[in-house]
């Protein structure tokens, strides 16, 4: 791993989830700038945020019976593809979806912290944003993804924007897959986070969001 540097993000540790690690770890390519670097952590800090919120608001102080803002959002647009790879049985919508997800994101978390799955690897690439490919198993799956260093650059690509982005490949890693269009649900999660969880303006085109999905 000469060529990386490793970077140690800690995990904030949500109600009702037990057995969590203190921190996660990621290897990023040497290549990328300290700027770009930074922009890379933040927009995985930034998503384990949202990941705790989950968690936090289901929690609804103790009766863990509630639905996440994030779910919420989610079941108002999408209506495909709510089931992942591994999946042995339906999910019925979005908001089950959606909280299968961050189940799934919750064991990525672990396998990750506790050195249980293989280095994260965040290597560059040269076209589109963020790419990862489907993990089509639940355990000891690596976060790894590559990103594009001049996307980082662009002001296109907002802070809402990158978690979004990041939150679609998380998505893929997790066993859920494209198309990345509207209605499907590995578009419309990260959707909803990179509108700051509110309804969609009918004057902003949805392509405006997932053209910084692969």
């Amino acid at each position: 791993m000469k060529d990386y540097t490793k970077v140690t993000i800690g995990v904030p540790q949500p109600p009702g989830v037990k057995n969590l690690p203190a921190t996660m770890y990621f290897y990023i390519h040497k290549s990328f700038t300290d700027e770009q670097k930074q922009r890379i952590n933040d927009g995985i800090r930034a998503l384990l945020s949202r990941w705790y919120d989950h968690f936090n608001q289901k929690w609804a102080g103790g009766t863990n019976a509630g639905t996440s803002k994030l779910a919420l959002c989610t079941n108002r647009y999408a209506t495909k593809n709510f089931r992942p790879l591994w999946a042995k049985s339906s999910v019925p919508n979005a908001i089950a979806a959606t909280n299968l997800a961050m189940n799934q994101f919750t064991q990525l978390i672990r396998d990750n912290g506790f050195k249980k799955s293989p280095p994260a690897t965040i290597d560059p690439r040269s076209s589109t944003t963020i790419y990862a490919p489907t993990a089509s198993t639940k355990r000891r799956v690596p976060l790894s993804v590559q990103i594009n260093p001049k996307q980082l650059d662009s002001s296109a690509l907002t802070d809402l924007n990158l978690t979004g982005s990041v939150l679609h490949a998380w998505l893929h890693r997790a066993g859920w897959t494209d198309p990345k269009t509207t209605s499907y649900f590995i578009s419309e999660c990260p959707m909803c986070v990179m509108r700051g969880l509110k309804p969609k303006n009918p004057n902003v085109r949805d392509s405006s969001y997932y053209k910084f999905f692969d």
